[in-house]
């Protein structure tokens, strides 16, 4: 009997194994083919994890000594993987002459099927909610209005990255911990393999 396993899903379950069955994989497929398993900064799709992130970035694994709310943890933690994604050179700073353009992960709360039925008044609604304050990056921000001046925080700058490709993969490859930091009640897609 021959059987066949893709590379790619093989490197997938060997970053997510524990340290004992790594080595047995090791034995049984060689240690060259798990090296672009590996975490690191040069590769932003070695990051599959948050245990990858802080490996990659030599940090230790956050330990909750407070019991923080885990909506809390999640964004620690997704702050942590923004920084390994953003790899080993990559230096974000907010530009104040908005220059730079940077990707925040967007997320989708209605299936395709569930927008195809609804009427042309809720449609309506949905496609103008953009528009409104407080929607300008899809989920909850900061806003002072009707006051002497105006301020507004629309999106959370250290969760941005550098291209649309990489916020992408952060949305998806996350979508557990961007469940948990967001705390809605939908239901979580496939992540990517």
């Amino acid at each position: 009997m021959k059987v066949e396993i893709e590379e790619s899903k093989l490197q997938t379950a060997y970053a997510n194994a524990c340290d004992g069955v790594k080595d047995f994989m090791e034995s049984l497929f060689g240690k060259k083919v798990f090296e672009a398993a590996k975490p690191t900064l040069d590769d932003y799709k070695t990051i599959r994890t948050y245990e990858d992130a802080c490996k990659a970035l030599g940090e230790p694994i956050f330990e909750d000594p407070n019991n923080l709310p885990n909506h809390i943890i999640a964004l620690m933690k997704l702050e942590t993987i923004s920084r390994a994604l953003w790899g080993r050179n990559f230096q974000p700073k907010p530009d104040g002459e908005g220059s730079k353009v940077y990707w925040y992960p967007w997320f989708a709360l209605w299936t395709k099927k569930e927008v195809e039925d609804m009427n042309p008044e809720q449609r309506g609604a949905l496609l103008s909610a953009h528009a409104t304050y407080g929607a300008a990056a899809g989920f909850g921000c900061l806003g002072a209005h009707i006051r002497s001046s105006n301020a507004g925080a629309h999106i959370g700058f250290r969760l941005c990255q550098e291209t649309e490709e990489k916020a992408k993969y952060f949305g998806q490859q996350f979508i557990e911990l961007w469940a948990e930091y967001l705390k809605f009640n939908f239901t979580v897609g496939n992540r990517l393999k």
